[in-house]
């Protein structure tokens, strides 16, 4: 056994011993040069009958966990095969083993794990399992069980053991051996009876949360799952009415999970996550309502579908069982608005983060709402940016697509720039900088580059380009402007120089409106665009006039004619049912207004001081 204060490898100090099962120990250990807890699973080749056999299940176990990325999977850090036991090193999962969660229930309350609980579980199982079954290799768990999930201190589960997984492999009747817990495990798994599939693991997770939500325990009696009902009366009486919807749709579908069958349980993980996240629609009292309302308008069929004891989800799900899990939430979040919108988009982020199309949905929920993309929005995109996947966080694992990251950061770049909210339209021009920055490194010439000191990388195609609609001249003048934004009119500290007048500051914005049409588009995307565009320049123009006036000298006619060219677009513009659209119109009228006034006001002033020095 490894030694507490012990080093292994010279680099991972043991700290104290956390867990041990039948075959291994595991101890938490610190690297201290990087400051970092891990854990490390130790396995004796001592007191092991055939430690070979062991071995191998260990190295699969390590080999199928370095080829996945999913939030609720631990990564292998390092594989030490030693002279006197073979070590893993992972991420180190804090909180509680589902069985002890359950086992204190028991102890402390008398009742099993709560409904809602159960259910929250249910749905993390169902898309990890379904990340894990999506793989170009499909990985089978087959040991799914409440000791071998863990619950985190923010409420999200990690899947842990993958000792029994293998690669599933289409039409192989001889690699499933006896391997799984029994109770658990599904009939199929039983040597001889076939070859494991999804479906097995749908088996476990069903029995996994019917022992959860009972407190029975299957081991005794394998492939015998009583009805909750039958199994804990008192539920009927511990939930509230107004919850027993979802207890008899539990029931269902855990019913379905544990057909001995295989042909008879969910098709797919999603189809079980489906019902799951609609689960008062799959109870008997919810389809006699909707029987019943279905007969005030004469439907027939329909209710001939709903008595034949065919659930909703099922139904539902009919037409997408051959859909990804990522383009199913995507689809819904797209027919989705406001927090079930971006509840969706995250869903599919959590699925395949190295996706751009979930992401934009979800930027287009942000911007779109009524405060527009705000502080607390660009917090929460940057903490979806953050999260993790295995040892990547979601930004690094979207980098590697090119093409998906470049028109990410070019939205990302328009939402900094232009908030669009009820204040004032300042936006972020730093983390706008940022953005832009990825963008032009990807669409910009190298010597263009060199203007901003940025690298050449990569490049993005010309048809991508056009795709995408990013407009490469924007992107130019928007870095350039973000380059310098906080800092016109200032002397540089070293040279004492004013790097960015006040001059070259309305060049670039009235250029800005100059390249845009005179009549604003009336496609969506693009019109937000440049209606966006025009209520910053309008902005700015208020914010920074006395600069304009005094410093740069822009003459009343050229500012009049600047502010006429912003309303003349504006107040065309045809915004259709656009609330978006129709807010950012008006505020920028609004502003244009308050900026005639402000420079009729500045015009008077100088008049007014040119007559006094000349009296004098």
């Amino acid at each position: 056994m490894l030694q507490i204060g012990s080093y292994v490898d010279g680099k991972y100090k043991v700290l104290n011993k956390i867990g041990q099962g039948g075959m291994s120990v595991v101890y938490l250990a610190l690297n201290e040069k990087a400051n970092k807890t891990w854990a490390i699973k130790e396995v004796r080749k001592d007191g092991q009958q055939d430690f070979t056999t062991v071995k191998q299940g260990l190295i699969a176990e390590t080999n199928i966990l370095k080829e996945l990325n999913h939030k609720y999977l631990p990564s292998i850090i390092d594989v030490i095969d030693d002279v006197d036991s073979f070590l893993i090193v992972m991420d180190y999962i804090q909180g509680k083993s589902l069985d002890k969660i359950l086992k204190g229930s028991m102890e402390k309350e008398g009742l099993p794990i709560a409904l809602d609980d159960v259910i929250a579980w249910g749905k993390q199982l169902c898309e990890v399992f379904y990340y894990l079954h999506t793989r170009p290799n499909p990985i089978i768990y087959r040991d799914m069980k409440p000791g071998n999930v863990m619950l985190k201190p923010d409420g999200e589960i990690s899947l842990i053991d993958f000792g029994t997984a293998r690669t599933f492999k289409q039409g192989n009747r001889e690699d499933t051996t006896c391997l799984g817990t029994p109770g658990y495990a599904s009939p199929e798994q039983y040597g001889g009876n076939g070859q494991s599939t999804p479906r097995s693991d749908i088996y476990c997770l069903g029995a996994t949360l019917h022992h959860l939500i009972t407190g029975r325990n299957p081991s005794p009696t394998p492939f015998n799952f009583p009805k909750i009902t039958q199994c804990r009366p008192s539920l009927v009486d511990e939930i509230p009415r107004e919850d027993m919807n979802k207890l008899l749709g539990l029931e269902m579908i855990i019913d379905r999970c544990t057909q001995y069958e295989p042909e008879n349980r969910y098709e797919s993980c999603l189809e079980m996550l489906y019902d799951l996240e609609h689960i008062e629609e799959l109870s008997l009292p919810y389809r006699k309502k909707l029987r019943n309302k279905l007969l005030g308008f004469g439907v027939s069929a329909a209710v001939a579908v709903l008595c034949g004891g065919i659930s909703l989800g099922c139904m539902l799900m009919e037409n997408k069982t051959e859909q990804s899990g990522y383009d199913y939430y995507v689809d819904q979040a797209e027919k989705s608005d406001g927090t079930a919108k971006v509840n969706y988009a995250k869903k599919a982020v959590a699925i395949d983060p190295g996706k751009e199309e979930a992401y934009l949905v979800y930027l287009d929920a942000l911007r779109n709402d009524e405060d527009g993309f705000s502080g607390q929005d660009s917090q929460d995109f940057k903490a979806l940016l953050q999260q993790t996947a295995g040892r990547q966080t979601y930004e690094e694992v979207l980098e590697d697509n090119l093409d998906g990251y470049t028109e990410l950061a070019y939205e990302l770049g328009m939402a900094y720039y232009f908030p669009s909210g009820a204040g004032k339209p300042v936006g972020d021009k730093e983390l706008a900088k940022k953005w832009f920055g990825i963008v032009a490194q990807a669409v910009l010439s190298d010597e263009q580059l060199k203007a901003f000191g940025l690298d050449s990388t990569e490049k993005l195609s010309a048809d991508k380009i056009q795709e995408y609609d990013i407009d490469t001249n924007l992107v130019e003048t928007f870095l350039s402007i973000c380059s310098y934004y906080g800092k016109v009119g200032r002397e540089d500290t070293v040279t004492g120089e004013i790097k960015y007048s006040y001059s070259d500051f309305w060049v670039e914005l009235n250029g800005l409106v100059g390249g845009l049409p005179e009549t604003i588009s009336t496609e969506s995307r693009e019109r937000l665009t440049q209606l966006r565009l025009l209520n910053d320049v309008s902005y700015q123009l208020y914010e920074n006039a006395k600069q304009f006036v005094s410093d740069a000298g822009v003459d009343k006619a050229t500012f009049q004619g600047a502010l006429a060219a912003i309303e003349t677009r504006v107040s065309g513009a045809d915004t259709g049912s656009n609330q978006t659209a129709q807010r950012i119109r008006d505020n920028t009228i609004t502003t244009v207004d308050n900026t005639k006034k402000l420079v009729e006001s500045l015009y008077a002033q100088n008049s007014d001081a040119v007559k006094s020095g000349g009296d004098q």
